[in-house]
């Protein structure tokens, strides 16, 4: 059962199109694993359609419409379907790791803590990550300096928010300090949407994390 879910305001804009790729690929691979989140977007853009139908009409140049299907991405994001990849990964996903969990190429980050980047378009003002933290293990304390999206694929952790496991979304912002610790059992992986540095409490981390990228 998923328990933690975006935040309205993080559905909102993504129902609009307005967040960036990291946060909209965090955001829709959630919703392909809950029916619940796909039934508040569906609600927000029923919404949205209704404000729309009331604005008045405005004139369009006869091109307008050439210029609109320029601009449209030929990649879209499927969250219709709850079904998984054949990598077991969520369909949204699928692309970003297409040889899955088993194939990524992690980075040591510290003791029982590795990531791997993920690729995104050039431009893009977030981070898209994996995070990986080893069953029993602690992340070291640390806040946020803009918006962070954790989604988690296997495994759970607990922090003073409670326990996220598998399918629940953490979504924090500067104002939020915590130190996850992995449950017991297996690794805690984690699909993770950055667009600040963290800012961590203690001196050593501070000190190395330059070498860490994180």
């Amino acid at each position: 059962m998923i328990n933690h879910h975006p935040d309205i305001t993080t559905l909102m804009a993504f129902s609009a199109g307005t967040l960036d790729e990291a946060y909209s690929t965090v955001i829709a691979t959630h919703l392909a694993m809950s029916e619940a989140g796909r039934e508040t977007v569906r609600q927000i853009d029923a919404i949205g359609g209704a404000l729309l139908t009331d604005e008045p009409e405005a004139a369009m140049s006869d091109s307008a419409l050439d210029r609109l299907l320029g601009a449209l991405d030929d990649e879209q994001i499927d969250v219709g379907r709850p079904e998984r990849a054949p990598n077991a990964l969520p369909l949204p996903l699928q692309s970003y790791v297409p040889g899955g969990l088993d194939a990524v190429r992690w980075k040591w980050t510290g003791p029982g803590v590795a990531t791997a980047d993920l690729p995104t378009r050039p431009g893009q003002k977030s981070r898209l990550m994996l995070l990986r933290v080893g069953g029993g293990r602690r992340v070291p304390e640390h806040g946020h300096g803009g918006q962070e999206l954790t989604l988690i694929l296997q495994g759970a952790y607990r922090d003073r928010f409670g326990v996220f496991a598998t399918g629940d979304i953490a979504d924090h912002d500067e104002d939020v300090e915590h130190q996850p610790i992995a449950e017991p059992g297996p690794d805690c992986i984690c699909l993770v949407a950055v667009d600040a540095k963290l800012t961590f409490r203690g001196r050593l981390m501070r000190a190395l994390q330059p070498l860490f990228g994180i």
